[in-house]
């Protein structure tokens, strides 16, 4: 497929993606919430993936609901765009292998909802954080009213959610939005360097530890930890528990295969 709104590209194991809807700061214009929609069906039937760096050209990491959006008197057409963009955002979130993403500038509205289902998030030490909707008449989509409470706790869900407060990298990170602030000119590169960090560890390992803590998390914590254990149990027999165990007593690296 040709990208019109995206950059995309593979190495190694690694996928690289790039909104690039650079002349409209990265909006979910219906066309760039296609592409996200096309590309993580992609990525979750990509069996040769391990992870995921996803970035963005221009100043800024995406300002989310388009303008046009706003002023569009067709309420079915409106409808229709926003349940589009909501839907590639939850489809990033099944990618089933660790997503780093590098928000760079201003991360706003369904741009933060998208930055929420990373697993890694690491942003510029000039980016900013906020949900304008509530002063536009809307409600927060892109699961955003369930994730951000999730990630940073409810009282500065609401604040943000709510009362629209704008949150800079300093505090995005004491609250856990984000996990690293990075300047600018080298985040893009952070972000790489953790991937072929993670590229060298095992997938079926980074997959079920993710399964655990994304599914635990929906769990009692008796469910959670009964998940956690079958999982265990489940990687005790694999060629890859098998390798890194001979790899630690061998002193040497280990070799995965995802099996």
């Amino acid at each position: 497929m040709k990208y019109h709104y995206l950059e995309v590209w593979h190495k190694n194991q690694i996928a690289f993606v790039r909104l690039n809807n650079t002349a409209h700061d990265n909006v979910f214009l219906p066309e760039l919430s296609q592409e996200l929609l096309y590309v993580a069906n992609e990525l979750i039937n990509h069996e040769d993936i391990k992870v995921v760096v996803l970035g963005a050209n221009g100043p800024h990491f995406s300002l989310g609901m388009n303008k046009d959006f706003l002023q569009d008197d067709n309420v079915e057409e409106s409808y229709s765009s926003i349940a589009l963009a909501s839907s590639a955002i939850e489809q990033w979130s099944r990618i089933p292998y660790p997503v780093i993403v590098a928000i760079n500038g201003d991360c706003a509205s369904l741009g933060v909802s998208l930055a929420c289902v990373g697993d890694i998030r690491y942003a510029s030490s000039t980016s900013t954080f906020f949900m304008p909707e509530a002063a536009w008449g809307l409600v927060p989509a892109g699961g955003i009213t369930q994730r951000l409470p999730k990630l940073i706790g409810k009282g500065p869900a609401m604040n943000m959610l709510l009362g629209g407060e704008v949150i800079g990298a300093k505090e995005a990170l004491e609250l856990g939005l984000i996990n690293n602030k990075i300047d600018s000119d080298c985040l893009w590169e952070k972000a790489c360097i953790q991937a072929t960090l993670l590229e060298e560890m095992s997938t079926l390992s980074m997959q079920y530890t993710k399964e655990c803590i994304i599914k635990g998390s929906d769990l009692t914590f008796e469910q959670a930890l009964r998940l956690e254990l079958d999982i265990y149990m489940l990687l005790q027999t694999s060629e890859d528990r098998i390798e890194g165990v001979q790899a630690f007593l061998e002193k040497r690296s280990p070799h995965f295969k995802g099996s």
